[in-house]
């Protein structure tokens, strides 16, 4: 293409759709994946930049508007973040508008577009809008995106992008929990749970087995179904251990986030297995019911809601400086120690 500016006519030609196929894309409307997926394609490759967004680039408007972009807000996780960004928003006079994106979709150029067109002051970005794709994918969708506003991103880094940046130390929530349970006298353990395609989990998960392997601990790599939800957990939990004899099955298990361990917890009832007598289990996140289960669950808490405060304050401070600025920290992280491997409540 020449330095022209595409039109939405452009945009469907390359797409092979009609216009009125391209419009439903931008303003979020009906249309199929099949089709959404060659639009977003023909938008990334045309560089394509609605006129109602290039008339606001124009008059940049001052707000004191926020966007938040999260994958589930179901997921008591995403939810305490969003709070605690909302807390720190507020108290500063800004206002937060929601945007919300698939849990297992790639970035989607669509909603970056919908973003520029809306132009709030900034944006923090949560779960698989900055999680799913690699560093390279991610950082050419996210410079369109900070061209026009400064970024704050809660997750791993994404190289090459200067932006505000906040992460757990997730490599650390392994150790700390695979060094609890060796305390124990736990020799098999196993992972359960998470994506290949999501960034996080995918530290965690090698996080695992570099460490197992550090440690000259034998590791179990199983063939089961991920993901992030309680179902997850009830079939990783079943597979594994249909798929291994009593003496070889793990005495304890380490789960993705909490609803992966919630899951995994009920198929150990099950299959009448103890919990913590027989399997010890570990979850990640400290969600709000993790007190309440039969027995209290073990797990890592993230401090989302600190993160969430934390993010914004940056951001604000960004903005307020009148320019973007890269600044990352990574936080550290707490084992929350509760009965589900059999010892009463402690935090590490």
């Amino acid at each position: 293409m020449s330095e022209k500016q595409a039109t939405i006519y452009d945009v469907a030609d390359y797409a092979g759709v009609s216009i009125a196929t391209v419009s439903r894309v931008l303003s979020g409307g009906s249309a199929s994946r099949a089709a959404k997926q060659k639009v977003e394609q023909a938008i990334a490759a045309l560089n394509y930049c609605p006129p109602a967004s290039r008339r606001t680039q124009e008059r940049a408007p001052e707000n004191r508007t926020l966007a938040l972009v999260v994958s589930n807000l179901s997921n008591p996780y995403f939810a305490s973040l969003a709070a605690g960004a909302e807390e720190a928003a507020r108290r500063n006079g800004y206002a937060l508008q929601l945007y919300s994106h698939d849990l297992n979709e790639p970035v989607s150029p669509a909603l970056i577009n919908q973003l520029i067109e809306h132009r709030p002051a900034g944006a923090v970005l949560i779960g698989s809008m900055v999680e799913n794709g690699t560093d390279s994918e991610l950082l050419s969708h996210m410079e369109r995106l900070r061209q026009v506003m400064p970024l704050a991103i809660i997750g791993p880094r994404i190289e090459g992008l200067d932006c505000i940046n906040i992460t757990s130390d997730l490599s650390l929530s392994i150790r700390k929990s695979i060094a609890h349970l060796l305390s124990l006298g736990h020799e098999r353990i196993a992972f359960i749970g998470g994506s290949s395609s999501n960034r996080s989990a995918s530290i965690r998960e090698q996080a695992f087995y570099a460490e197992m392997k550090r440690l000259g601990k034998q590791v179990l790599r199983i063939g089961t179904e991920s993901g992030f939800s309680p179902r997850d957990g009830e079939m990783c939990v079943a597979k594994l251990f249909a798929s291994l004899s009593a003496e070889k099955r793990p005495t304890a298990l380490i789960a993705i986030n909490d609803l992966v361990a919630l899951g995994a917890l009920r198929e150990l009832q099950r299959l009448n297995l103890r919990v913590p007598e027989d399997v010890a289990l570990i979850g990640c996140d400290n969600q709000f019911f993790t007190p309440y289960l039969n027995p209290p669950l073990t797990t890592v808490d993230l401090h989302p809601a600190d993160h969430g405060k934390n993010a914004v304050s940056e951001l604000i401070s960004a903005i307020s400086g009148g320019n973007v600025y890269s600044f990352s920290q990574i936080r550290e992280c707490s084992l929350i120690v509760r009965e589900s491997c059999g010892m009463g409540h402690r935090s590490l």
